[in-house]
């Protein structure tokens, strides 16, 4: 399985088509492919996410454009799982891969250089999945939030054990 364009940088890679990232989802839990869609969807430098079925690759058309990234949520099955995710690899031909796993101690296969593929346990939260994707498109970090101004009187800011 090759995730790379060896020797073109992943900025020039992702940002070939139309300025943003394009990435496709593939898990069999639906609402975590939403979920991780949505995130997706909403991170800036990624133009479109597509949310994709198993059952739904092999009738994909072969000439669409490869999308910058295939976040793979592995099933309970692992033996079914590498098949599938041959199979997207094979179909999609992604830059890049985010393979999300219930088992935290799967690894990815040998030779697959983490600049191009990573790994996460399903339970990560969405800031550490937020930030393993950023370095994979090799897109900016996200600005730190601002805080909002102050629309709460002082009175009212006290920690609860203030007012006992």
């Amino acid at each position: 399985m090759s995730w790379t364009n060896r020797g073109t940088p992943a900025s020039t890679q992702v940002l070939e088509y139309g300025g943003e990232a394009h990435a496709v989802v593939i898990d069999d839990m639906p609402m975590y492919r939403h979920g991780i869609t949505r995130l997706l969807g909403e991170m800036p430098g990624i133009g479109r996410v597509e949310p994709v079925e198993t059952e739904a690759l092999a009738a994909r058309n072969l000439r669409l454009p490869a999308p910058a990234l295939l976040v793979f949520g592995m099933p309970p099955d692992l033996a079914e799982g590498w098949n599938q995710l041959r199979l997207a690899s094979r179909v999609l031909r992604p830059r890049r891969l985010l393979l999300i796993s219930d088992n935290m101690w799967l690894r990815l296969p040998p030779g697959l250089d983490p600049r191009f593929a990573r790994t996460l346990c399903r339970s990560a939260s969405s800031a550490t999945i937020e930030r393993d994707v950023r370095a994979l498109l090799d897109l900016p970090l996200a600005a730190p939030a601002r805080p909002e101004p102050d629309a709460v009187p002082a009175g009212f800011r006290r920690p609860f054990h203030a007012f006992a």
